[in-house]
């Protein structure tokens, strides 16, 4: 298997890459999963899912509730 020296993206403990046979290469620390381009882009798309909803409930752990907005019934 060759390597490709130019990462497609990369950080500390994870890096994608593509080979020189033209598999997409997905690593984090020890594991190396090794995919189809095919295969990547429906990986890719569950990630982009995943983060999009972990940003949602994340976002509405930050909303702060104002007061003046909460509608409140009078009881007489």
């Amino acid at each position: 298997m060759g390597y490709n020296n130019k990462y497609l993206s990369h950080d500390e403990i994870c890096a994608i890459y593509k080979c020189l046979n033209g598999h997409i290469h997905v690593k984090y620390r020890t594991l190396d999963i090794t995919m189809e381009p095919e295969e990547f882009l429906q990986v890719a798309q569950v990630f982009t899912d995943a983060l999009r909803i972990l940003q949602r409930k994340e976002d509405s752990k930050n909303e702060e509730i104002s007061i003046a907005d909460i509608s409140v019934m009078q009881k007489v």
